[in-house]
């Protein structure tokens, strides 16, 4: 596969329109779908972020194989990738249960794979901080600590105590689902670190458009996690098109824009 800088430009303009256009369709839906058309509206959402994150997946291990698995760089595409098909196989599982059966999508067998995608998610980011060697200065330092401590305080206190102390003692039939939904803001919260570390890393580096949209696609899906999260654990009213799904969406996009860039980059140097 090679992406030459039209080809570039082109995704950017044609992802950039249908992301436009998606934000329309999210705050405005009756554009297309009716109160009638919940089913097709749901549908729909799951359709383009199912196949969104087929094509991270896609795209991740492409790159995984041109820069080979046994190398350190081809070990963090594979991961990155691993880690996508975890969220994509969890997104194929969550809208079965939600639209074709009477199952409760959450939590479910798809949290597990939603769950275990973290773990290569976060050792893939992890490999890209060791192969940036760069010190950051204690101030940086100190600037991603006191960004991720605030970070940390809101989401566990807005997430996990307040919605726990809400309905202690918590029913014995609910205590898993606590527990799953408790997972997940830490597991995010961990992802994010990585993610800020990266990205303070890059930037005292040669940041590079390509990780720019892969790191803010990462973090969207996250702060999207957090929020699914927080309704789900709250009990708040759901409404057809959540925040949520768009801002997975939107990161999922993201996602693979940056892998483009990243095989746009290949095909200049080995031209």
């Amino acid at each position: 596969m090679k992406i030459s800088d039209k080809s570039m430009k082109l995704i950017y303009i044609i992802n950039g329109i249908f992301i436009m256009a998606m934000i329309i369709i999210w705050f405005i839906p009756s554009l297309i779908f009716s109160e009638a058309m919940e089913f097709e509206a749901n549908i729909f959402q799951s359709i383009l972020i199912i196949m969104t994150a087929a094509i991270d997946t896609i795209c991740l291990w492409y790159l995984a194989n041109r820069y080979k698995l046994p190398t350190t760089l081809g070990k963090m595409w594979f991961l990155l990738g691993l880690g996508m098909l975890g969220w994509f196989i969890g997104e194929i599982i969550y809208t079965y249960y939600e639209n074709f059966t009477e199952i409760d999508p959450f939590p479910s067998i798809a949290d597990l794979f939603y769950l275990l995608a973290y773990i290569p998610l976060s050792i893939g980011l992890i490999l890209q901080m060791r192969l940036l060697k760069i010190t950051l200065p204690k101030r940086d330092k100190f600037i991603v600590f006191i960004s991720f401590l605030i970070i940390c305080i809101i989401v566990i206190v807005s997430v996990i105590i307040l919605p726990i102390q809400e309905v202690s003692p918590i029913p014995e039939d609910e205590i898993f689902a606590y527990f799953v939904a408790a997972l997940y803001p830490i597991l995010d919260l961990f992802l994010m670190l990585c993610i800020f570390v990266v990205f303070a890393k890059l930037y005292h580096g040669e940041i590079n458009t390509a990780w720019l949209f892969l790191l803010l696609g990462f973090l969207l899906t996250v702060f999207a996690d957090i929020i699914f999260n927080w309704v789900e654990v709250v009990g708040v009213e759901p409404v057809t098109f959540e925040l949520y799904d768009l801002l997975y969406l939107i990161g999922y996009i993201l996602i693979y824009i940056g892998a483009f860039k990243v095989i746009n980059i290949m095909t200049k140097t080995f031209e």
